[in-house]
C-alpha cells in the first residue's frame, strides 16, 4: 500500500520483542529499507549483518565437506527459490538453465513453494532433480542434510530477502561453495555466503564494502532475459496518434515514494500536455489509488494527468499496455530490472538514474549493454532535464521505438548461450578457488 513508514515501526516492534528465529519478519525489514532513498549503504549493511548473525546463532554449520576438490569434474549446482516460474526470477533463468551444459553442470532445484503454469513446467523439463524444500516440508536442518546428502557442490540462492526464503539454511554452510544471485539485490548478511554474482557497472569496485560477501563478476551483465514468446508486436510512438506524450511505470507501488512523487512532478509540470501511466497490482484497490492521486496533488498534479491501472487479467494484455507509453520512467533508488526489460521489449526507452548502491545500479547496467549511456540521469535535476528533451523529441523516439526490441535481442542481456558460457567460467572459477584452499592428501610411507 507504500505505507513504509508504518511498516518499519511494525517490523523494528516485532524484531525486538522477537530476538531469534523471525527471519522472515527480518527479510521483509531488510526488502522495505531498499525502498528509501535516505538510508546510507552502511546502515543497511549493519542490519543485514544482525539478520546474518541471528541465522547464525540457531545454525550448526558443518565443519567438513566431502566433496572431491577435483577442478574439472563435472558439478552439482542447487538452486534455491520458490519463483521457479512466471516471476522475475524465472523470466531470467528460463533461457540460462536451457543453455548450461548438461556435461559440465549437473542441476538440483530446491523449490520453497510450488508454481503450477508453464514456465515452471518448461524448467522442470530442463532441470533433471527437484526437491521440496517448503518450510511445511523440511526444518533448516533436514533441508541442508538433504543438500549434503545430494552432494551439492556450489548453492546458490536466488531469493535473497524476499519471499519463501530459505536463507537460514545456508548459515549450516551445507554446500562448499554459497553463492547469492538474481532473486535481491543487496547482501543478505550471512557470513556463509561466499559469492555474490555481479557485474562491473552493478557493483562498482569501490562499494565492495557494502556486502558480506565477495562479488564475482560476469563480463558485460549479470543478468540474461528470456523474452516472451507472445503475438504482440510493437506498435508506432502513440504520442504520434495522440499529439501528447505519455509517460509510464510499470513497477511496484512501493518504490513510488514521496521522493519521486515530487520528481516526476516536476516532468509533468515541465511537460503541460504529459500523462503518467502507473499499472500495478496494488492499484486495484480504490483507497490505495485515492492516496496516491493525493500524493500527487500535494504537487501541483491534477487527477486527469494521472492513467491509473492494476494488473491486467493475462500476461499478454500486460505488454499489450506498453503500446500506451512513450517513454519508462524507472523509480529511484530502487528501478525496475524486469520491467525495464519488458518495456525495452516492446520498444519503449526507459530514463533511469545513476545509483550508489547495488540495488540502484541497474538501469545502468541495462542501459549501457543495449548502448543507451544517454537514459542515464546523473541526479533529479538531471532526471527531468532528459526527460523533458526526449519528450520534445518525437522523431528520435519513434525511431528508436521502432528498432528497440531488434537491439535488445542482439545484447548480451538476451544471447543465453554466451551468458551460460560466462556464468559456467564464473562457477568453475568459484569451485576451482575453493579446491586450491584444500589440503593435499600425501601418500604415506
Amino acid at each position: 500500500m507504500g505505507r513504509l513508514d508504518e511498516a518499519f515501526e511494525t517490523y523494528r516492534h516485532g524484531l525486538a520483542l522477537h530476538q531469534d528465529g523471525v527471519y522472515s519478519m527480518h527479510s521483509n525489514y531488510l526488502l522495505a529499507l531498499n525502498y528509501r532513498a535516505e538510508d546510507a549503504p552502511g546502515h543497511l549493511l549493519a542490519e543485514a549483518r544482525a539478520f546474518g548473525e541471528r541465522a547464525a546463532r540457531q545454525a550448526l554449520p558443518f565443519a567438513h565437506h566431502d566433496n572431491e576438490p577435483c577442478p574439472d569434474r563435472r558439478l552439482r549446482i542447487g538452486l534455491v527459490s520458490g519463483d521457479f516460474g512466471q516471476h522475475s526470477v524465472g523470466f531470467f533463468l528460463l533461457n540460462t538453465i536451457e543453455s548450461l551444459d548438461p556435461d559440465k553442470l549437473e542441476v538440483f532445484a530446491y523449490e520453497t513453494s510450488q508454481r503450477k503454469d508453464a514456465l515452471n513446467a518448461r524448467l522442470r523439463r530442463s532441470v533433471p532433480y527437484w526437491r521440496d524444500a517448503s518450510t511445511e516440508s523440511m526444518s533448516d536442518e533436514a533441508l541442508a542434510n538433504q543438500i549434503r546428502t545430494d552432494g551439492i557442490d556450489i548453492l546458490i540462492d536466488l531469493a535473497g530477502h524476499t519471499a519463501r526464503n530459505r536463507l537460514p539454511v545456508f548459515a549450516w554452510k551445507p554446500a562448499p561453495v554459497q553463492m547469492t544471485w538474481l532473486g535481491y539485490l543487496g547482501t543478505t548478511g550471512l557470513s556463509a555466503m561466499d559469492y555474490i554474482l555481479a557485474d562491473p557497472r552493478a557493483l562498482p569496485a569501490e562499494e565492495e564494502s557494502q556486502f558480506t560477501e565477495t562479488p564475482w563478476r560476469l563480463p558485460e551483465t549479470y543478468i540474461c532475459f528470456s523474452p516472451p514468446d507472445l503475438p504482440v508486436d510493437v506498435e508506432p510512438l502513440p504520442a504520434l496518434g495522440k499529439g501528447c506524450i505519455t509517460f509510464g511505470c510499470f513497477n511496484n507501488l512501493n518504490k513510488i515514494t514521496d521522493h519521486v512523487v515530487s520528481c516526476w512532478a516536476r516532468v509533468l509540470q515541465a511537460v503541460p500536455d504529459g500523462r503518467l501511466f502507473l499499472k500495478t497490482r496494488n492499484l486495484e484497490a480504490i483507497d490505495v489509488r485515492d492516496r496516491l492521486v493525493a500524493r500527487f496533488e500535494k504537487y501541483g498534479i491534477t487527477p486527469d494527468r494521472l492513467i491509473l491501472d492494476g494488473q491486467f487479467k493475462s500476461h499478454e494484455e500486460h505488454f499489450r499496455a506498453y503500446r500506451q507509453i512513450d517513454i519508462a520512467l524507472d523509480p529511484f533508488p530502487y528501478p525496475g530490472v524486469t520491467t525495464t526489460m519488458e518495456a525495452l521489449w516492446m520498444g519503449v526507452p526507459v530514463l533511469s538514474m545513476r545509483g550508489r548502491r547495488f540495488i540502484s545500479h541497474q538501469g545502468e547496467t541495462i542501459l549501457n549493454n543495449i548502448g543507451l549511456p544517454e537514459w542515464i540521469a546523473a541526479d533529479e535535476d538531471d532526471y527531468v532535464a532528459k526527460a523533458v528533451g526526449f519528450a520534445g523529441d518525437t522523431r528520435n523516439l519513434a525511431a528508436l521505438r521502432s528498432g528497440l526490441r531488434e537491439r535488445l535481442l542482439a545484447s548480451p542481456l538476451c544471447d543465453a548461450p554466451r551468458f551460460a558460457r560466462n556464468l559456467d567460467n564464473a562457477l568453475r572459477g568459484m569451485w576451482r578457488k575453493w579446491c586450491e584452499q584444500q589440503p593435499s592428501i600425501k601418500a604415506i610411507d
